[in-house]
């Protein structure tokens, strides 16, 4: 009896054994297939910036114009066309008005003729971004960004505060009866007026 009570201690103890190893060995065996199977990695959400903002406009694309005597002819009959655009821009202009004028001049920018003009004016833009919150203030704008060309090419500084009048459309004096040009504003007004750069508060858009 005392015989029969050892070979079942000594089976269970075998069959026990074995189970033991036979648990250790598949266990192993899984993290070994686990470390030999690549590790997936979470992907990062990528964010895109937002580059619809007139800065990250696209340059200027036009070759440079060497023919000076072109050069000069295109540059005064463009800024006789930008600025009677500018004087004749309404007093008090709707948002949809300021931002078709605003997508004008910057397309302006890109389009002139004169490519290397075209890149210095996109700069300017940059710098001294329009302000198109009213006539005045537009037109003033417009003729601080000439006195920077002028600056630039060391050239006589314009009257700012002559501006609307310099560039009257000459529509007729009906025109005129109905729609006052200064809208009764002094030229002290007009000199009055400072252009700021992007980096500080801005007229209007």
């Amino acid at each position: 009896m005392i015989k029969f009570n050892k070979r079942v201690a000594t089976l269970t103890a075998t069959l026990l054994s074995f189970i033991v190893l036979y648990t250790l060995f598949n266990s192993g065996a899984r993290f070994a297939n686990q470390l030999d199977q690549p590790v997936p990695l979470k992907t990062p959400e990528l964010i895109i910036p937002n580059q619809s903002t007139k800065n990250d406009a696209p340059l200027p694309f036009m070759p440079k114009m060497a023919n000076e005597t072109l050069k000069a002819e295109l540059g005064n009959a463009s800024w006789k066309l930008f600025h009677t655009i500018l004087a004749r821009y309404p007093e008090s202009p709707s948002e949809n008005q300021k931002s078709t004028l605003n997508d004008y001049i910057y397309l302006f920018a890109q389009v002139y003729p004169c490519g290397d003009c075209a890149r210095h004016f996109n700069l300017l833009l940059q710098k001294y971004p329009p302000q198109l919150s009213s006539r005045q203030v537009a037109a003033v704008w417009g003729c601080h960004i000439h006195n920077q060309v002028n600056k630039r090419l060391e050239k006589p500084q314009y009257d700012c505060s002559n501006i609307l009048e310099d560039y009257d459309c000459g529509c007729g004096s009906d025109e005129k009866e109905v729609d006052d040009t200064l809208n009764n504003e002094t030229m002290e007004h007009l000199q009055s007026i400072k252009i700021t750069e992007k980096e500080n508060e801005q007229f209007g858009r």
